[in-house]
């Protein structure tokens, strides 16, 4: 597969630090700006203006309407419009404080979030073929045993990830690695530059290097082969966000995904990687990221994030996408060094608790505790740390950036074994076989790949009952709505003749409101395309009344609806049930273009989730 890369933009790159710095600034109120603290804007558009008086501010914008339209109204008043997004409606700009109340205003324009970096978190003290047997005689790490990877390779039918293909999206892959070798072809079958300031496609800060190692690496840079990752025959695909130094904005990472999403079929994609978190809390509920991770695990994609650094402070598990409910949500524990289990014990840094939506995170705990694996020897990391280089070729760093390449690693073997299982079933049976680890009470355990992969049991979906992110929740309610409202009208035949809706094609000839059955509608026959869709009054529908539970999802046609005809602004979203949606049963497919009718919000800070280990520990 030939190389490509994308730089088609101007981005400012942002310094290391200025994440942090813009966690101490107050919310502020210009008072001789022109601009004002609105209801849909994060306060974080408002630090990061403060901080820097007299700069356009760095945003992206999600909206209920044509996002074309609202790029044009951002260029109109003078700002910059540098990226559209096609997996979710989002529009990356810089614009003038001044402009930022005026723009919350639009009637199009349902959130605005600030484009944070992408940066690097480190810390000073902690930081084959299918078929074939993996030789771990010579075996230096305690990580597989940590989560009994060696029985999977070595078992009755040997598992590696063979043919599955996991996308890092990091800070590149240094791909002449012998670590990703098979034979004389590497086994990183593409790559792309999401990021402007990047030289090329190599790594040239050394974080996704090593996290690739530990998802794939072969050993292949020793003979004896003392360090191997945990599907040592996947394959990888290398989706570089950052510059050389490992600076990037959260627009990358979306950029990223929606790469991953456009290459999934002819690439094989199946797991996504990210070791990284935002550095500013958000919902998950309206943050742009997990909206982005969400369509990718709702179109058959694994999600594997890290939860952070943070260990049990308040806001620890606030940070998208590591507050998502759907992707699965990775922590640390340390292994001790050892092949015994039962010392294993989380780690006071690892994050832990409540998200802002309820729900308790990490999903899991890896080991992510002095992590050997493979490295760039040239590149920034190891220049700079010589103490953390082992071996010459390999790189020792800890968080839980480490944890989740451990966790996608066991996500390929079980995809090897079962690529009919979709991600809510891969998650089911990680948290299902896990094991207890001493100290954690947030997530299911630790992952036992022997059990997950060769999972015997009744097999779940951690989907179910779940809602998703505004930019999916919104479409999805237009079906039902259109019955509500030509059912409850006095005259349901005029009503229906009105906007085009035929009665008896859904088999509703006579019915009304109050004793239509849902499950007994004819979804499959409907007109959508004849639908005169700005003709519904969205506003005076009984939401409420609608039975959600009873809706045969999978029966509608999606890609016959007309969303741009759709009035989102006049919905009256509070008195929807989403909790009644049988969420699992829709064609997230078919709704593609759906998502893109709701336009960019601003992406929050991420931060590479990692600690650097100079202290020379014993290799693990």
């Amino acid at each position: 597969m030939g190389k490509s890369k994308t730089s088609n933009h101007s981005v400012k790159r942002w310094p290391l630090g200025l994440a942090f710095a813009l966690a101490l600034v107050a919310i502020v109120a210009f008072s001789g700006g022109g601009a004002s603290v609105t209801q849909n804007v994060h306060g974080a558009v408002y630090d990061w203006a403060g901080a820097n008086p007299g700069q356009d501010v760095p945003i992206l914008v999600q909206t209920d309407g044509e996002s074309d339209a609202v790029a044009d109204f951002i260029r109109s008043s003078g700002g910059t419009v540098q990226r559209q997004f096609q997996i979710i409606p989002a529009v990356e700009a810089e614009v003038s404080p001044r402009f930022i109340s005026e723009l919350a205003g639009h009637p199009d324009i349902a959130w605005i979030s600030l484009d944070a970096p992408v940066i690097s978190t480190r810390h000073p003290k902690d930081s084959k073929d299918s078929g074939d047997a993996v030789n771990v005689k010579n075996l230096a790490t305690a990580y597989p045993s940590a989560v009994n990877a060696p029985a999977v390779w070595n078992g009755s039918k040997s598992r590696v990830g063979a043919g599955v293909t996991v996308a890092v999206l990091d800070s590149g892959i240094t791909n002449d690695n012998a670590d990703f070798k098979s034979g004389k072809n590497s086994r990183v079958i593409a790559d792309v530059a999401v990021n402007s300031s990047a030289s090329g496609f190599d790594d040239g800060y050394g974080h996704g290097t090593h996290v690739s190692g530990i998802i794939a690496g072969n050993g292949g840079a020793l003979k004896n082969k003392k360090y191997i990752g945990i599907a040592p025959g996947a394959n990888l695909v290398d989706v570089k966000l950052s510059d050389d130094d490992g600076n990037s904005s959260l627009a990358d990472v979306i950029a990223g995904l929606e790469y991953v999403y456009n290459n999934k079929d002819a690439l094989n994609i199946r797991v996504v990687n990210l070791s990284l978190t935002s550095s500013v809390a958000q919902s998950y509920t309206v943050d742009p990221l997990d909206a982005a991770v969400e369509f990718l695990w709702l179109n058959d994609i694994v999600v594997v994030v890290a939860a952070g650094n943070r260990g049990d402070s308040a806001d620890a598990v606030s940070y998208p996408p590591a507050n998502d409910p759907f992707v699965i949500v990775t922590g640390a524990f340390d292994d001790r060094g050892s092949d015994k289990q039962s010392d294993d014990v989380l780690t006071e840094w690892s994050s832990r608790g409540v998200t802002q939506d309820g729900f308790s995170k990490p999903d899991l705990v890896a080991p992510g505790r002095s992590i050997v694996a493979s490295t760039d020897t040239q590149a920034f990391l190891a220049n700079k740390h010589g103490k953390s280089v082992v071996d010459d070729e390999y790189f020792r760093m800890s968080g839980t950036s480490m944890a989740a390449p451990v966790v996608s690693g066991i996500v390929a073997l079980i995809l090897e074994e079962n690529p009919e299982f979709t991600p809510g079933q891969v998650k089911y049976v990680l948290m299902e076989t896990a094991r207890k680890i001493s100290g954690d009470k947030f997530s299911a355990g630790g992952p036992l790949a022997d059990k997950a992969v060769f999972f015997d049991g009744k097999l779940g979906n951690t989907d179910d009952d779940l809602s998703p992110a505004l930019a999916f929740r919104a479409p999805v309610v237009v079906p039902p709505g259109l019955i509500a409202y030509v059912l409850d009208a006095k005259d349901p035949k005029k009503a229906a003749k009105a906007v085009g809706f035929d009665l008896a094609d859904a088999g509703l000839k006579d019915k009304t409101l109050k004793n239509v059955k849902w499950d007994s509608i004819r979804w499959d026959s409907i007109r959508w395309d004849a639908i005169r869709w700005d003709a519904i009054r969205w506003d005076a529908i009984r939401w409420d009344a609608i039975r959600w539970d009873a809706i045969r999802w999978d029966a509608i046609r999606w890609d016959g609806i007309r969303w741009d005809a759709i009035r989102w602004g006049s919905i009256r979203w509070g008195s929807i049930r989403w909790d009644a949606i049988r969420w699992g049963g829709i064609r997230w497919g078919a709704t593609e273009s759906a998502a893109t009718q709701f336009e960019a919000t601003q992406f929050e800070a991420i931060q590479f989730e990692a600690f650097l280990d100079d202290s020379n520990k014993g290799q693990r």
